[in-house]
């Protein structure tokens, strides 16, 4: 069944690319999954699907003609991993709260709130057969399986982080347990350039591993973190495709934002809907 809150709910900080304070209010809804800028006179409630994604620049952001909202991919992770499919995010800035740089304070703020099933059952993506999408040396796939499973490489230049490569069983629990708390990174070589691109202007060492020359400037949660936290986004971004997912085998290398939507666009595509 659909599910959205049982009570409103509240998270506030700074977005991670604009630095700009934000306070998110979670409410209950039973029209999927919308975000309204309280900030700016006549904006209209944005939904949360791919045909609204404006742009992929370091995250996933959604627009209509009315407003834009900025890397919303945490928050879509952690809802799709409670298996909530509708509320109305209200928020008086522009971009989400990067809290801690993961998921957790996510989840657990919307378990704290409590969750309510609807009366109406989520369309299912009915994949029937293999899909895949190549780009270089990006490539995505999705298979019937007996049960879901995110299977993720990542490959870097950076010989700390050469290879790193983890499969998630997707549940509730296990999200939880191995990918919630996995943070967002950055290379400390990179970030002159993105904050003279006036992006990561929230970014700091509590809410982002960054990867030094020969060393992690701050410590791990996981020793494998950086690919955790690939999956976490790709949960949040195939989520666009506003349907419950079946039993699937998906695996991805070397992906990220904007070959995951194109990859969610050609799942949708290929729902054998009936």
């Amino acid at each position: 069944m659909r599910k959205t809150l049982a009570s409103p709910t509240v998270v506030r900080g700074i977005g991670l690319h604009t630095g700009v304070p934000a306070t998110m209010i979670f409410k209950p809804a039973d029209n999927g999954i919308t975000f309204l800028r309280t900030d700016l006179v006549g904006a209209r409630p944005i939904a949360a699907c791919l045909q609204n994604v404006g742009s992929t620049l370091r995250g996933t952001n959604l627009k209509n003609d009315t407003a834009e909202v900025c890397t919303v991919e945490h928050v879509l992770s952690a809802l799709h991993a409670l298996g909530i499919t509708d509320v109305a995010v209200e928020m008086d800035g522009p971009e989400p709260p990067v809290t801690d740089g993961a998921s957790d304070v996510y989840v657990d703020t919307l378990q704290k709130a409590g969750l309510r099933d609807l009366e109406t059952e989520q369309p299912l993506l009915n994949i029937k057969q293999k899909i895949t999408y190549s780009c270089g040396p990006i490539s995505y796939s999705a298979e019937p399986a007996d049960k879901l499973t995110f299977t993720f490489l990542f490959l870097h230049k950076h010989p700390l982080v050469s290879r790193q490569e983890f499969t998630l069983e997707f549940t509730t629990e296990n999200y939880i347990q191995q990918i919630a708390r996995a943070r967002t990174f950055g290379f400390e070589e990179e970030l002159a350039f993105l904050k003279a691109h006036g992006l990561a202007k929230g970014g700091n060492l509590e809410n982002a591993v960054i990867v030094g020359k020969d060393k992690f400037i701050n410590a791990l949660r996981y020793p494998d973190e950086l690919v955790r936290h690939k999956i976490l986004d790709l949960v949040g971004d195939i989520s666009l495709t506003g349907r419950k997912l079946p039993p699937l085998k998906i695996t991805c290398a070397c992906g990220g934002h904007k070959h995951n939507v194109i990859f969610a666009k050609i799942l949708l595509a290929n729902s054998e809907d009936k």
